[in-house]
């Protein structure tokens, strides 16, 4: 068997961010930062993505943000979140480095026609080619507040010394203005006790989506 290596515990799971779309340069240049905040802020309050603007690279990024409650027993890492371009939840009394397990979410635009099976397939082989020795396990689908299903595997990457055991639940969801986006909540741990321990508050964001 190979040795441990390191990786980051979120990087892995993230996509790297995109710079501004036409769409986000041409609303900039029509009236400069307030007119950008105010197409952002088109959407009612509702929305289920938020879209927040952040600086990635010395650039404006966006940064679409899944509207999941913070657990109870579990506090929300604003800084260590925004930087990683996720919202990243962590045991109440513990840090992002401390913590036995972490809970992160993030969101993505959709392709046109991407469904949740699409969506996990292309998820699986990016995984793959990161870590070819994981095992994924497909488990039952967990039914969210709306009806809809999250797509719910369990990995195995035992070479991976941050982040040998997760859940990850994907998703298709819309905003206000009917973009598509790919839902993905993560539950990543240390060892396999820490993350039973912490998949009654991973499964109750589920749930509550």
């Amino acid at each position: 068997m190979s040795a441990k290596y390191e990786t980051g515990r979120v990087p892995t799971h993230v996509r790297p961010a995109a710079f501004m779309t036409f769409a986000f340069v041409r609303c900039l240049a029509a009236g400069g930062l307030a007119a950008l905040a105010a197409c952002f802020a088109a959407g009612p309050a509702s929305a289920v993505v938020e879209k927040v603007m952040t600086m990635c690279g010395g650039q404006l990024c966006p940064f679409f943000r899944p509207s999941f409650a913070v657990p109870e027993g579990w506090w929300e890492d604003h800084k260590t979140g925004m930087r990683l371009g996720v919202r990243l939840f962590v045991p109440t009394g513990e840090t992002f480095d401390s913590a036995p397990a972490i809970i992160y979410a993030l969101a993505r635009l959709g392709q046109e026609g991407e469904d949740v099976v699409a969506a996990v397939a292309s998820h699986h082989e990016t995984w793959r080619r990161k870590v070819p020795e994981v095992a994924i396990t497909r488990l039952d689908d967990v039914r969210r507040n709306d009806g809809a299903a999250f797509q719910l595997h369990h990995f195995v990457s035992p070479n991976l010394a941050t982040q040998p055991y997760e859940r990850v639940a994907t998703g298709i969801d819309g905003d206000a203005q009917g973009s598509p986006f790919v839902i993905r909540l993560v539950l990543t741990a240390k060892t396999e006790a820490a993350l039973k321990q912490a998949e009654d508050a991973f499964v109750t964001l589920l749930k509550r989506y």
